[in-house]
């Protein structure tokens, strides 16, 4: 597990810190227990200069209201905004997740593929059920899939998710920054129309990763990255790890088609043919 990071304050709210979860380009994420009820959550304080303006700001309270009902298995929960302290900042309270991340995962656990698989369901699930409810992510990636100590995958990080006026600030640039250049999908990039099926390419360069143990792309530039998803086919994942079956490599690469198109019609979709694809055959 990872170490230990010891907060750089003692307190947000009336929450009492005790160790620092993970920080990312939009903020810092603490452990904190609630002061009144004793409760443990993690508290995401967003850096000050996170929200270009105060429509931006608006806009993540009004998503917050909205997926703060959301609950499903897959989902990490979303309980409240905070931001009527200044001194404080800017908080987003969440459900604490007890155990590591996706990332971690990745380079600590063995290749088990009825274990990948069944985590990939997991994640098709999470994303669908977002989509289901008008959400979409903008930047999914492995460090925003967390495990509970028990194996259960959640979809994490709300710091980009809402719809329609969030999906056109992000498509006119003003969030473009914030999006992880790794997993971002090419019609991000061509400006061509930002829906659902971004996140569908992001679990595509995800699962990449899963089953071929790579990342799909090698480039020394960003612009080069940017220019291998706008127009490079990666190697099947078969082809670069030979545990991965064929089907589950074919799988991965609809989700990485260049076109929305040529994805899958939903994450659903996705997820059933990954549950075909992992059947096991006699």
């Amino acid at each position: 597990m990872e170490e230990i990071r010891t907060p750089d304050r003692p307190k947000l709210y009336h929450y009492k810190l005790d160790r620092i979860l993970g920080q990312g380009g939009t903020g810092v994420v603490y452990r904190g227990i609630d002061m009144n009820k004793g409760e443990v959550f993690a508290i995401k304080r967003f850096h000050e200069n996170f929200f270009r303006n105060s429509w931006h700001l608006r806009e993540l309270k009004n998503t917050v209201k909205k997926i703060r009902k959301f609950e499903h298995v897959n989902v990490v929960r979303i309980y409240d905004f905070l931001d009527t302290d200044p001194s404080e900042g800017n908080c987003m309270i969440m459900e604490y997740v007890d155990g590591p991340n996706l990332n971690w995962y990745l380079k600590n656990r063995p290749y088990k593929l009825q274990e990948r698989i069944g985590i990939a369901q997991q994640l098709c699930s999470g994303l669908q059920y977002l989509h289901d409810n008008g959400c979409v992510h903008h930047d999914f990636k492995p460090a925003n899939v967390l495990f509970t100590r028990r194996g259960v995958a959640k979809v994490a990080d709300f710091s980009l998710y809402g719809g329609g006026g969030m999906l056109n600030q992000i498509f006119m640039g003003k969030l473009a920054e914030q999006i992880t250049p790794m997993f971002v999908a090419p019609e991000f990039l061509r400006k061509s129309g930002v829906t659902a099926k971004v996140d569908q390419y992001s679990l595509g360069v995800t699962l990449y990763m899963m089953f071929a143990d790579a990342f799909p792309y090698s480039a020394d530039s960003l612009q080069k990255l940017y220019q291998m998803h706008l127009v490079m086919e990666p190697l099947h994942p078969a082809d670069v790890k030979p545990e991965c079956p064929r089907a589950i490599g074919d799988i991965v690469m609809r989700l990485l088609a260049k076109k929305p198109g040529d994805r899958f019609s939903d994450c659903d979709e996705a997820r059933i043919a990954l549950s075909r694809a992992g059947q096991s055959r006699i």
